[in-house]
């Protein structure tokens, strides 16, 4: 192992440890369930703006966004506009949520529908096993990320190298639950931007800027490896308006991280974590900020090694995933420790968010739903039970995925999109939604995901869950429509329309 490696390696080994001490520091201020499960009502706008583009941007961004972009030019680069997702959830979305907790009391999503939704049992169960599916999807994504990071740097197995990095999540979030989550999402999110700032700085020192990249990109036309087993292939269609992908796939790359971040967990969950609602629009600009920085390095990551293969500074690469590693690599020292740095705070950080997530569902939002109640010290036991199985299951679970981490991911967003769109972004925007509406939606979209992934092929170029989606919305609006609820007039009925009307 050279000195470089060492160096690598004991920065990483502090983002690790010191995430640790964050995370069981968070148990100190733990002071009842809801604590746990949801940090309701506990933190500020930084905190809660970081923890929310931490969880967003994720090992996806980092990793596969810039796979993307060296695979098939600025289709991916398209992607950048999401920047103001986040921001966007909030201003809309934020108000309405809090105000629900001050209804009663909320530590997760199912507590949420359960106060819309005079405590549907077929809504929170269905939403919370569709919810699961996606979490453990995106969790994947990102062990399988992290995973690649460390594998990359030291010649270790996937499986230990997941196990060195996960089992510190799996272990911090079992102890503090959703209050040391949102402690560490938020300094991770720090490390993030930091890092990035010097990749950015990396990518415009070695291309010389976008004019060295498309020159070097639309003429370099076929670049084949020293023993002729890679091929990579340039033209000036890679940086076209679309890139070399379909336009539908270019809109969906928009399309699902700018509407889908509304209903994503991590950005609902972190709504009524915030303690004051006035600070709703300070956490929105902090949110879109980093999120721009982040989002930025990424796609210019991509750049930086399409010009380093057309220029023949670097050999083709054998797998897009690597393109972070082999740019920060051929760069040395200073940008290897960026790159490595910044791969492991998102992994980390939206990692320990979907186990948390899909560890509730599991644990308390399902047993609820299936008319199961624990006792509170009980339930508290089953939920750290849950979170250390379900993280060590989902470490064992990627090494056997298949899919790249980018398709992973978009396979978990589009998901979680199908299960929260009826009852939150629905719900919460129109009035007119009625129970047996969300009921329907959301059994067509736990119908659909499953078929989808084992008998269903849909026609077409969008990725296949954007119909999934766009049937269980007609869902919901049609039987909204058919079969509207008869409590309007009850006093609940009028405090939601109240939370509603924010």
């Amino acid at each position: 192992m050279d000195i470089n490696t060492i160096i690598i390696l004991g920065v990483a080994i502090a983002i690790i440890l010191s995430s640790f001490v964050i995370g069981w520091l968070g148990m100190k201020k733990l002071k009842s369930n809801q604590d746990f499960f949801g940090a309701t009502m506990q933190f500020g706008p930084f905190s809660t703006g970081m923890s929310v583009m931490a969880g967003t941007v994720s090992a996806f961004a980092l990793v596969g966004v810039n796979g993307l972009v060296y695979a098939n030019g600025t289709s991916m680069a398209l992607w950048m506009l999401t920047s103001c997702a986040g921001a966007f959830a909030m201003l809309l979305l934020a108000k309405k949520v809090r105000g629900m907790a001050e209804l009663g009391p909320v530590s997760s999503l199912g507590d949420l529908t359960d106060l819309r939704f005079a405590n549907s049992r077929v809504i929170k169960g269905f939403m919370s096993f569709v919810l699961m599916l996606g979490c453990l999807a995106y969790l994947s994504s990102q062990i399988t990320a992290g995973a690649a990071m460390l594998s990359h740097l030291m010649g270790w197995s996937q499986i230990v190298s997941g196990l060195v990095i996960f089992s510190v999540v799996a272990l911090y979030m079992s102890f503090s639950g959703e209050i040391g989550g949102m402690l560490t999402q938020a300094y991770q999110g720090v490390v993030m931007c930091v890092a990035v700032v010097v990749l950015l700085i990396a990518v415009l020192v070695t291309t010389g800027g976008m004019g060295g990249v498309m020159e070097a990109v639309a003429s370099a036309g076929t670049v084949t490896s020293a023993d002729g087993s890679i091929t990579k292939t340039f033209s000036p269609d890679l940086l076209n308006a679309w890139g070399t992908s379909a336009k539908a796939t270019c809109f969906a790359w928009i399309f699902i991280p700018i509407v889908g971040t509304i209903g994503q967990p991590q950005c609902i969950s972190r709504m009524y974590a915030l303690k004051d609602p006035k600070d709703v629009p300070k956490t929105a600009i902090i949110n879109c900020l980093s999120h721009i920085i982040v989002a930025a390095g990424s796609v210019f990551i991509g750049y930086g090694v399409l010009y380093l293969v057309a220029s023949g500074k670097i050999q083709p690469l054998a797998k897009a995933d690597d393109a972070i590693f082999v740019f920060a690599d051929y760069c040395g020292l200073g940008v290897q420790i960026a790159a490595y740095t910044a791969v492991l705070a998102a992994s980390m950080s939206s990692a320990s968010l979907y186990l948390s997530t899909s560890a509730i569902c599991l644990s308390k939002d399902l047993p609820s739903a299936l008319g199961v109640h624990f006792k509170p010290e009980t339930q508290l036991k089953v939920s750290r039970i849950t979170m250390l199985a379900m993280g060590f299951g989902a470490i064992f679970y990627s090494l056997y995925a298949s899919e790249s981490v980018a398709i992973l991911g978009t396979f978990g967003w589009g998901t979680l999109m199908s299960a929260t769109f009826p009852p939150f972004i629905l719900g919460f925007l129109w009035k007119g939604i009625s129970r047996r509406g969300v009921e329907a939606g959301l059994i067509v979209s736990a119908v659909l995901n499953v078929l989808s992934l084992s008998v269903i092929k849909w026609p077409g170029a969008l990725p296949w869950y954007i119909n999934v989606i766009s049937l269980t919305l007609a869902a919901t609006v049609i039987v909204s429509l058919l079969v509207p609820d008869r409590d309007k007039d009850s006093i609940h009925a009028k405090k939601i329309d109240a939370v509603i009307n924010l």
